[in-house]
């Protein structure tokens, strides 16, 4: 199948989806709920011939009279199991497994420890022995002679926020982490140093990415910066799935991968001009999303509803809407405007809904969240207006929330301490008393109204921020380490609500000296690199300093027309052929050109383990500055929030 851009890829292989749906009960997991609701949604399941949607779950079956069923799912152990109980307890002749996951990768994982199950990878045969035995399990959980299945694979894992920004939401856990460490200590790193988990992930990420490269006709150059990107970089490049895909493709295309950690200041600050940054900051997620959030609804109806996090009463609004195109502008804006041409453009929208008749967007000087707001009140309980425009109310709801949320106070609070800091560390270097500041505010968050969880993020970006280049004393980091200890006693029942678990003080302090070691790997992450190792530059106007991210600093160089070095970016080709050709420049005194990734007309930059909508932003606009005529595209695991970058890095 043959596309040209990531979201034609999405929309092409969901077709294929559709077209096998037809009288059956649709069984999706929430990966694949979130990337069908980026396709569309519930309706282009129901419209297409399905007669129920349901959720992957033990608990849940088929009708008497429902004899046909699809499954939507990962093929995990787990999800395998699931299938199972719901086959038993339905009563099917008709079986379509959809596996989203490559079944070359199924078939490692069903073999797992099994000796030479990796030899029929090679052979090209490890896709069609997968499908042969599931194919075989669902007949078996069917147990009936008249019966048909089929298991096909569908690479369904993107989502496309923008024209030029992929995210790919069954790869949100996806993190550069070897055994839950940042850094590594294995001299020759390989897939198997890793866990057989983490395993699973690199091959389950790479195999993705090969198959939207394959049905895009891309033939790529692999770059890789970061000790966890070399190993995806590696399947890619050495994977005979891969190699045999290269030969028969011919669109020539760049493919960067780079670690989250060697810079977590970007997703760990708390300076967000991002519109959408601001709304996945303080408004919960949409229910089984990792993208989206959840907007609440109560203002535009006439039922009773009492507000709390647990009320099921209402279902949660939104903020994206891909069958309307309006709605799809107004979400590009949240990334790519200021929120000032957001609210905008939200006003402009609403006025022409608008039963009061406010005044027109441009009488207006400003536009606040009360002037949308009142647009909103108007269409109250008038359902047949809502039921018309209710992308646009939903966003504008989405909006209006997260500028009057309490966290926003929070938020700017956060903001100025971190302004703070990176001038504290500019100025003073070694002798920074900033440790001793966060002590303080750590002692005080309960007056400041600051979550711990917030001051944890902020504590991660100023040991990103600082690197190798600042040493703290050791005074300063013990009193730190204190501190943290009594916080995370007195916070744990929220901080560690996952657990559901007591802690006594002496696992709070284990839990402490815990987060100051990751902290100090955190500050050594950039390391290995040569020319990036410093995101505190001088500021352009020649005073103070400002942070400038290991991701922008790449671009700007990338898209620099004098083309300097990219000392940092590997590239997988080297090796032995860069050898011979080395040789061969000796013989023939000609000087070697190396490959660049401009060389390509189009560019895919890819971090492994998040970035936020402003960091895509910033990265798009330079590249549209910079004049080049490159193509670049910016893929990601997943939008990331700072809790939930302090969560990836700390383990909690």
């Amino acid at each position: 199948m043959s596309t040209t851009s990531v979201k034609e890829f999405g929309k092409a292989w969901w077709s294929e989806v559709y077209n096998r749906i037809i009288g059956a009960v649709v069984f999706l997991d929430d990966y694949s709920a979130e990337c069908l609701h980026w396709d569309g949604g519930l309706f282009n399941l129901l419209t297409g011939g399905a007669v129920a949607v349901k959720s992957l779950s033990p608990f849940e079956y088929c009708k008497k009279e429902q004899r046909k069923a699809v499954f939507i799912t990962q093929t995990t152990r787990t999800q395998l199991r699931t299938i199972s109980e719901i086959i038993h307890n339905s009563d099917l002749t008709h079986c379509i497994l959809v596996s989203c996951a490559s079944l070359d990768v199924v078939y490692l994982e069903l073999n797992d420890g099994v000796r030479d199950a990796s030899d029929a990878t090679p052979a090209g045969k490890a896709g069609t022995e997968a499908a042969k035995r599931l194919e075989h399990m669902l007949l078996e959980w069917i147990n009936k002679k008249q019966s048909v299945v089929e298991v096909v694979y569908i690479p369904i894992f993107t989502i496309a926020p923008t024209n030029v920004v992929f995210l790919t939401p069954p790869y949100q856990q996806v993190y550069p982490k070897f055994d839950k460490k940042l850094t590594t200590d294995v001299p020759t790193l390989d897939l198997y140093t890793l866990s057989s988990e983490e395993r699973s992930c690199v091959r389950r990420l790479a195999s993705g990415l090969n198959s939207m490269l394959d049905s895009m006709n891309i033939k790529e150059d692999i770059y890789y910066m970061g000790a966890f990107s070399s190993l995806i970089a590696g399947v890619l490049e050495n994977s005979p799935i891969c190699v045999s895909r290269r030969k028969s493709c011919s669109n020539p295309v760049s493919l960067i991968i780079v670690d989250r950690t060697l810079d977590l200041c970007g997703v760990t600050s708390h300076s967000m001009e991002s519109v959408l940054d601001k709304a996945m900051a303080v408004l919960p997620r949409f229910p089984g999303h990792c993208t989206d959030v959840a907007v609440d609804m109560s203002p535009l109806c006439e039922a009773n509803i009492i507000t709390h996090p647990d009320d099921l009463q209402l279902s949660p609004g939104c903020l994206f809407h891909a069958e309307d195109e309006s709605c799809v502008q107004t979400y590009d804006h949240m990334i790519n405007k200021s929120q000032k041409e957001v609210m905008f453009d939200l006003y402009n929208k609403l006025s022409k809904i608008d039963v009061q008749k406010s005044p027109g967007p441009k009488t207006l000087l400003k536009v606040t969240p009360q002037s949308v707001e009142k647009i909103i009140s108007a269409s109250k309980g008038n359902y047949d207006i809502i039921g018309k425009h209710l992308g646009v109310l939903q966003q504008a709801l989405g909006v209006v929330h997260t500028l009057k949320s309490p966290k926003r106070a929070q938020l700017e609070l956060l903001m100025s301490l971190e302004k703070q800091v990176l001038q504290n560390l500019a100025a003073s270097r070694d002798s920074t008393s900033v440790l001793h500041q966060l002590s303080h505010i750590m002692k005080t968050r309960k007056e400041r109204n600051l979550p711990l969880e917030n001051l944890l993020a902020l504590l991660i970006h100023v040991y990103s921020l600082t690197g190798t280049e600042v040493v703290f004393t050791k005074q300063h980091e013990e009193n730190l380490q204190q501190a943290l200890s009594v916080a995370i006693f007195e916070d744990h029942k929220t901080l560690l609500s996952e657990s559901g678990h007591m802690a006594t003080p002496e696992e709070c302090e284990q839990i402490s000296k815990n987060i100051m070691g990751r902290l100090k790997e955190v500050s050594q992450m950039r390391k290995i690199l040569q020319k990036y190792n410093s995101v505190l530059k001088p500021c352009e106007t020649g005073t103070g300093h400002e942070y400038r991210g290991v991701l922008q600093q790449l671009v700007d160089d990338l898209v620099n027309t004098d083309r300097p070095d990219l000392t940092d970016l590997r590239h997988r080709n080297e090796g032995i052929k860069e050898l011979l050709r080395t040789g061969l420049n000796i013989l023939t005194s000609k000087k070697k050109t190396s490959k660049h990734p401009l060389d390509n007309p189009t560019v895919i930059l890819f971090v492994v383990g998040g970035i936020t909508a402003e960091e895509c932003k910033q990265l798009h606009r330079s590249v549209i500055t910079s004049g080049v005529d490159n193509v670049v595209l910016i893929g990601s695991t997943k939008f990331v929030t700072p809790v939930e970058a302090m969560r990836d890095v700390l383990n909690l």
